[in-house]
């Protein structure tokens, strides 16, 4: 979970990186705002990770937040700025297969987590 998370967290920061240096700029300022939070949030738990430990609570947040962050996009897009997307555009704000992909995780990672097995060593 970790790992999916400094991923799609460096992703999107190099394509906001790439979208806000280019000249013409074809998604709406809450569309941006919105996923400059979440690459900020991402940075931040990875930070954290490096510095002491992230809880999974914090990491199921994440995936939850970017969840809904991913649902606003789509709506906010689809139904407010009629607009020619590229390939940068979609990955800022983000597809369906990303919200597969976030409940899949999830549903694992608590899957995992619930799954309660204990290793017993023997002595000699």
């Amino acid at each position: 979970m970790y790992y999916l998370l400094v991923l799609t967290t460096i992703v999107r920061f190099a394509d906001l990186i790439y979208l806000l240096t280019r000249d013409a700029l074809n998604l709406p300022i809450a569309v941006l705002l919105v996923t400059t939070a979440m690459v900020i949030y991402g940075i931040v738990l990875a930070v954290k990770k490096v510095l002491g430990n992230v809880r999974f609570k914090q990491l199921t947040t994440f995936y939850l937040v970017q969840s809904a962050m991913i649902v606003f996009n789509l709506a906010f897009v689809a139904v407010a700025w009629p607009l020619k997307i590229g390939f940068f555009e979609i990955i800022a704000i983000g597809t369906f297969l990303d919200l597969f992909v976030n409940a899949v995780v999830l549903y694992l990672g608590t899957r995992q987590l619930r799954s309660g097995y204990v290793t017993v060593q023997q002595r000699f």
